[in-house]
């Protein structure tokens, strides 16, 4: 039986050091998850202290408070054994690119949504999957910590300077919010396994996470079918649009050579052909 060796001043054995860091960070995911129980608590007492038609106060400190949380999460999961790649100057300007195009889509895709409804009914979320498309192209393809929550953000953000309808809470704060979802379990995938197993977990945590947040916002007044019609129609939406269009997109450009220099090109030319892409 192998033995295990020590790091100099650990106080203990790499095996036994990595599995409680993992546990730390596997708890640190499941309290940013759970903190969403609270959200709506929390929303409501943003909007009874700042009424009013503008929703830039309460958009802020609720974005703060999400942050805080996420940097939590993010400190466990430094005391991890991941290693945190640093960005390159290609990594940041293809996100800001993506970013840029996907907000003025994210905003037109508004009346699509709307008309969608006419038809779907209850079920009109599912053309919502749209808008989590970031969440998930962008990390599949730079593969560095923080692809997904600052891709999706950054969509969001443009999308309400582009005329979105739904403001800084509606759009900016939830774009925030569905990126940490995805961003989580990347991280505790170690930001290494983007196959399809990976995406799907990352697109259902999206998805589940903008609906926790969205659903004191929007659909307070719904009765348990519908909510599980509703968060069932998101995470479907999310699965078609953001994971399965995500990747085959992410792929596709992958096949013409364009994105050789990123990591996903890198990932291809390190792995046999025999292995899931």
């Amino acid at each position: 039986m192998a033995t295990l060796q020590s790091r100099p001043g650990s106080g203990l054995t790499n095996d036994a050091g990595y599995t409680l860091s993992r546990m730390a960070t596997v708890i640190a995911g499941v309290a940013f998850l759970a903190l969403f129980l609270v959200w709506g608590i929390l929303y409501g007492w943003l909007t009874t202290t700042f009424p009013g038609d503008e929703n830039v106060m309460p958009g802020l400190l609720s974005a703060v408070f999400w942050l805080i949380i996420f940097g939590l999460v993010v400190a466990a999961a430094r005391w991890t054994k991941t290693v945190f790649v640093g960005w390159t100057t290609r990594d940041i300007l293809f996100v800001a690119v993506v970013g840029a195009a996907f907000g003025p889509l994210f905003a037109q895709w508004t009346n699509v949504y709307k008309a969608a409804g006419s038809f779907l009914g209850p079920w009109n979320d599912l053309v919502g999957g749209f808008w989590w498309i970031p969440a998930i192209l962008i990390p599949y393809i730079v593969r560095k910590p923080g692809a997904a929550l600052v891709g999706e953000t950054l969509a969001a953000v443009i999308s309400v300077i582009g005329g979105s309808p739904y403001g800084i809470i509606g759009t900016a704060v939830a774009g925030l919010v569905e990126g940490m979802g995805a961003e989580v379990i990347f991280m505790l995938f170690g930001w290494k396994r983007f196959n399809w197993l990976t995406l799907t977990l990352a697109g259902i945590a999206s998805a589940l996470t903008g609906f926790i947040y969205l659903w004191p916002i929007y659909y307070p007044g719904y009765d348990i079918a519908l909510v599980l019609t509703t968060a069932a129609a998101y995470v479907i939406g999310v699965l078609i649009f953001a994971v399965v269009g995500g990747k085959l997109l992410g792929d596709a450009l992958l096949a013409t050579g364009v994105l050789d220099r990123f990591q996903i090109g890198r990932d291809r030319r390190a792995q046999s052909p025999s292995e899931d892409f």
